[in-house]
């Protein structure tokens, strides 16, 4: 017989706690290896968890809409409904305890003088904040890391967060905004990146996607994934001392929420045929519109696409997503007149940018890569 421990689960390099906002399973309920158990806010999204182990769900940990770090250990899962439960269970949550109170956060050194999160504390730390003498916005008057970053920021400014123009609104930063904006940062500083265009004639395209019910956007996914079998160090990462080359083509397909951007990846793009890759990309991107993504549903991609052309733009340079090597930017598809076999035309034509991590790829390495992906799609 065994006992299972379910923990929070790390679901990011930047995350360190996470909120548990449901159960889909309760106490004395069966529960399959596999089947969702709960769902969790992180900075990329609301993703399900699954269970890691087939029984009986024993004990609740950590109840719906309560903080803990990851790695947290958040339910029991026994063998059986009468199986003796350890009395060490982690992080001084006793087995027979009863689930802390919703909107109540896991304290790591065990005092209740301030509801706060880790990651507040960690920040107020490093800012010379006192945490305790701070009202938090989170439930239950908890202190999150955005409440910590605007009382300093509002200090180096030398005016309270109450004290803005009249008419301006301050609005705290999401998990999501600050997990963009710290990759970002990281990928500007850290990785020289040079971009190149072209223009590409979609005629042939167009005539696919129809054919397949399918988007701009999914014939241009086809396009990329196979483009890169020919191109391994379109497909690799920097990696301090050398560079890891990817036998898995997973594409990530940048989508735009009112929190920031989200990159859910396409697995295996490369071997799905056009009505698959439309059936993945829609679930995905419902998924991550309604917040109940799953896990597996981000991370690794090879290459990622960031399509604009439904906004009405006509072409932009995107930055690279690290740990990838290369972001293609995607305008929208316009008639333009063109010339064919020496004679003007209207066609489709789509402006393609390509971005790429220069410690990784050279020029010729992008220019050869991003013609392949232009005859993929004009023929």
């Amino acid at each position: 017989m065994t006992v299972t421990r379910v923990i929070l689960p790390k679901l990011g390099l930047t995350m360190d706690e996470g909120r548990l906002i449901a159960w889909h399973k309760k106490e004395g309920d069966s529960v399959e290896k596999g089947e969702v158990l709960f769902e969790v806010e992180t900075d990329k999204a609301n993703m399900e968890i699954e269970a890691s182990a087939s029984g009986i769900v024993r004990r609740i940990l950590l109840a719906a809409d309560a903080t803990a770090p990851v790695a947290t250990v958040i339910a029991l899962i026994a063998d059986t409904v009468d199986e003796p439960l350890p009395a060490d269970t982690p992080a001084g949550i006793a087995a027979e305890s009863p689930p802390p109170p919703a909107g109540s956060s896991v304290a790591v050194d065990g005092s209740d003088r301030i509801r706060s999160s880790p990651a507040a504390r960690k920040r107020a730390q490093e800012l010379g904040v006192d945490i305790n003498a701070l009202r938090g916005t989170g439930p239950g008057g908890r202190v999150g890391l955005d409440d910590v970053e605007a009382v300093a920021s509002s200090t180096s400014t030398g005016a309270s967060p109450a004290s803005a123009a009249a008419g301006d609104k301050r609005e705290p930063i999401t998990r999501m905004r600050r997990a963009v904006g710290e990759a970002m940062t990281r990928s500007v500083r850290e990785a020289p990146q040079f971009s190149i265009s072209r223009d590409v004639d979609m005629t042939a395209a167009n005539a696919r996607r129809k054919a397949a019910g399918a988007s701009y956007t999914d014939v241009i996914v086809a396009a990329v994934s196979t483009a890169l079998r020919a191109h391994p160090r379109m497909r690799s990462r920097f990696d301090g001392d050398g560079v890891v080359v990817s036998e898995k083509i997973d594409v990530g397909i940048a989508v735009a929420l009112d929190a920031g951007l989200i990159v859910p990846v396409v697995r295996d793009a490369d071997r799905k045929p056009l009505g698959a890759l439309r059936d993945e990309r829609e679930a995905l991107e419902a998924a991550v519109r309604s917040g109940r993504a799953r896990a597996d549903a981000f991370g690794d991609a090879s290459i990622t696409v960031s399509n604009l052309g439904t906004f009405g733009v006509d072409r932009f340079t995107a930055i690279v997503n690290p740990p990838e090597a290369a972001i293609l930017a995607v305008g929208r598809v316009a008639e333009r007149v063109i010339a064919v076999n020496g004679a003007p035309v209207v066609r489709p034509v789509v402006s393609l940018t390509l971005t790429v991590d220069h410690r990784v790829a050279d020029g010729a390495d992008a220019a050869r890569y991003l013609a392949d992906v232009a005859t993929q799609l004009e023929t």
